[in-house]
């Protein structure tokens, strides 16, 4: 008889990771021993090593909600199921769905607040795990796709509410210093198992449509070792930061959340303006996807699968190279200053979109694509961490909350007026997809000279208290 069997430790973890890539490691040392848990400080070895199993697991669910690919499954499938405009009212909420569902971040704010975070967060990835399940037995009906619509904004919130909380773990385990590169690292890995999982993913429904059913609920069931290492993070001085968060004002209910986002954006001013630009510039944004998952469909008549290449494996794929670039250039910079450069990309990426609408050719809408994907890279990173620049430490998820709900305001409200001017071009017989697209490249291009005038503007008032310095804010 051999040896009884046990779970694996994570020290078992590390030495087979470490074993498993060491030969590559060896020949690519700066692409892949930097995620070696080796390659963090001592004392967030552990914590790194946990969250770096836990993002692999769990992004198999996320590849099941995943916006691109659930917008292109809607507007592939249903087609004849319903009517054609509300079908692409439905692609349109499914295509900006993870922004929209941020609009309850506040509540998971002030169910979070003062309560350990580590348990909290096992609540909301079972809540995402237990909605894929749900999707997964979906069918194809018009009561199929309106569950598909409830139940994606389910899962999407539960995903929010998890984005709000994860930053205050990493504050206080990571140092400033390297924190937006682990931070990339985690993306990078994330981004890997989308990006491969979606294009399988429509490999296989653009053969078989069952398919969708059984890989869903097989991913569901293989995140739930996420929720299993996630449960074994400790929170480093968690029994300090909670007894700041009930002292910061005492303990809120979920409806005081709106009140504690407008009280974060009055109190800081430079951060309000912030928001503000992050709001034009997120609006364009938020206005792409939903179109070209109608575009790709009506205009080009392309399959499933290559569909979700444009929709999300190729922006998915690109953000994986695009991270460490953009997160070395975080960590040395003022989220506003990296603002001021990054945000451009989006405007070259929305100008290749307009042109490949306009011409009718599909080859720009890839190459827009992987340009979109490079940009998002860094507003990944920025996502997650802009907010530290501006947070006092015992506010850091307040600050996150009031990022987080603006940003659930204009997914809502971005994907309804994208859908609704797509129709009035379309139905004034206007080249529709290059017309939204059109207004969309005009909004981002205004987000990105706010964030211009906003870095000038704070390099100002910084030269002017300390002339020495050249950090924006």
């Amino acid at each position: 008889m051999g040896p009884e069997w046990r779970w694996p430790t994570v020290g078992d973890l590390e030495t087979e990771f470490r074993r498993a890539v060491g030969v590559v490691g060896s020949v690519v040392p700066g692409a892949v021993a930097d995620f070696l848990p080796g390659a963090t400080p001592r004392m967030a070895r552990r914590t790194y090593a946990l969250e770096l199993t836990s993002t692999f697991f769990f992004a198999l669910a996320l590849t099941a909600i995943d916006n691109g690919v659930l917008s292109v499954l809607a507007k592939q499938t249903y087609t004849d199921v319903v009517p054609e405009g509300w079908l692409n009212v439905c692609v349109g909420l499914l295509g900006a769905m993870d922004a929209g569902a941020n609009i309850l971040s506040f509540a998971w704010l002030s169910m979070g607040q003062g309560r350990p975070k580590i348990p909290f967060v096992n609540v909301l990835q079972l809540g995402v795990i237990a909605t894929v399940g749900a999707i997964a037995l979906l069918p194809q009906t018009p009561v199929g796709l309106i569950l598909l619509v409830l139940l994606a904004l389910v899962a999407r919130s539960c995903w929010s509410g998890i984005l709000t909380i994860r930053p205050t773990v990493w504050r206080s385990t990571y140092p400033p210093g390297m924190r937006a590169s682990i931070v990339g690292r985690f993306s990078t890995i994330q981004l890997i198992v989308v990006s491969v999982g979606g294009a399988l993913l429509g490999r296989l429904l653009k053969q078989d449509a069952g398919w969708f059913g059984p890989i869903v609920g097989g991913a569901g069931f293989l995140s739930l070792f996420a929720v299993l290492a996630t449960s074994r993070i400790r929170v480093r001085r968690e029994a300090r930061q909670l007894r700041n968060e009930r002292a910061g004002g005492g303990l809120m209910k979920p409806w005081h959340g709106p009140a504690v986002v407008w009280k974060v954006l009055r109190k800081d001013r430079r951060y309000a303006q912030f928001q503000v630009c992050m709001t034009i510039l997120g609006f364009a944004n938020l206005m792409v996807n939903p179109i070209l998952a109608i575009t790709l469909k009506e205009q080009f008549d392309l399959n499933i699968f290559a569909s979700i290449l444009i929709t999300s494996t190729l922006q998915q794929g690109a953000q994986i190279f695009a991270i460490p670039m953009w997160a070395r250039m975080l960590d040395r910079m003022h989220v506003v200053r990296f603002r001021a450069v990054h945000s451009w990309l989006f405007t070259l990426s929305g100008t290749i979109l307009v042109l490949g609408a306009s011409l009718h050719r599909v080859e720009f809408l890839y190459v827009a694509a992987v340009l979109m994907g490079v940009a998002y890279g860094g507003g990944a990173i920025a996502w997650h961490l802009g907010h530290v620049d501006f947070a006092p430490p015992s506010e850091t998820s307040q600050y996150m909350a009031a990022h987080v709900t603006l940003n659930g305001v204009r997914g809502l409200v971005a994907p309804l007026v994208a859908v609704s001017l797509y129709e009035a071009f379309k139905g004034a017989g206007m080249d529709a997809p290059a017309w939204v697209l059109g207004v969309s490249l005009g909004v981002s291009v205004s987000g990105a000279l706010g964030f211009v005038m906003l870095s000038r503007s704070m390099e100002r008032e910084m030269a002017e208290r300390d002339p020495r310095s050249r950090r924006a804010g």
